[in-house]
């Protein structure tokens, strides 16, 4: 039981925690694990709300000898990584439209049904991951979202299991996202598709986790270099290797709260039928 992860914590003298509870007790089990002296390891969301969010953004400054670190591991797939490297070589040059489209059919069960009862289980179960995507792709920060999150009428969920949202980057690049978890007939990669048009040219990701480049003479195919250790061993090494050099991984605490900060806008603007500036949730992250 979470009451009791404290005593756990000391009795056994762990170095380090690796938190995959469901997503609403994540900042209570990684404060808890901090304060017990313990580096963390987190399943993404850090929390479900910014509330949460700040809570172990301010523990993790409060012990900042210890690493907290949020998995973010899509980040970490060699297509995911090939679309990055194109980008940042410059192949499609300046960015100007991003498009995510991803529909899957989430049917796994969960204990007590906690995924299926969460009021948002598209953006904040599944969805961060996109746009997490969103930023690490491009390179840029979000400042103005545009969303609705909402609930098909066939959805097995409790709550909203799709959303639609336009994300306005810094560098004055749109983002147009849509996804669904409860796909009927037709599905996509956990990544979905992505589309990212450049004023040399366009690269896409495809449903068979391929990158092509297309607009500069012939269509031709990225390679792909695999990661060491796969994805969650990638993290399992960021993780550990941030302990020994004493510095933060690349998820960090801060770094992960500005992608969650872009569904939580989703959700802020679906509720109040207009835009969200991102800023307004992330006055408490240090500049």
């Amino acid at each position: 039981k979470l009451e009791h992860l404290r005593d756990v914590l000391i009795q056994g003298k762990a170095d380090a925690v690796l938190v995959t509870l469901p997503q609403m007790l994540h900042p209570q089990a990684s404060i808890r694990a901090l304060r017990a002296g313990s580096h963390v390891l987190c399943e993404k969301p850090l929390a479900v709300d910014m509330a949460g969010a700040r809570a172990v953004y301010e523990a993790a400054r409060t012990y900042s000898g210890q690493v907290v670190m949020v998995d973010q591991n899509f980040r970490w797939r060699p297509h995911i990584q090939a679309l990055r490297r194109g980008l940042r070589e410059g192949l499609v040059g300046r960015v100007g439209h991003v498009a995510f489209e991803c529909r899957q059919q989430i049917r796994r069960k969960t204990v007590n049904a906690w995924r299926e009862k969460m009021p948002e289980p598209f953006l904040l179960d599944y969805a961060i991951h996109h746009f997490d995507l969103m930023r690490y792709l491009t390179g840029e920060e979000a400042v103005r979202v545009v969303g609705l999150s909402f609930q098909p009428a066939w959805s097995w969920f409790e709550g909203n299991a799709a959303a639609a949202a336009i994300v306005s980057m810094r560098n004055g690049a749109v983002v147009d996202y849509g996804g669904s978890m409860v796909s009927q007939g037709m599905e996509t990669t956990q990544e979905g598709l992505i589309t990212v048009i450049g004023e040399k040219g366009t690269l896409y990701l495809d449903g068979k986790s391929q990158v092509t480049l297309h607009g500069q003479g012939e269509a031709r195919t990225l390679p792909q270099e695999p990661v060491p250790g796969g994805e969650l061993g990638y993290a399992l090494a960021e993780f550990l290797a941030a302990i020994r050099e004493k510095r933060q991984p690349e998820t960090h605490v801060a770094e992960h709260v500005r992608s969650l900060a872009l569904p939580l806008a989703v959700v802020e603007s679906s509720r109040r039928g207009g835009p969200v500036e991102v800023a307004e949730l992330l006055g408490f992250l240090e500049s």
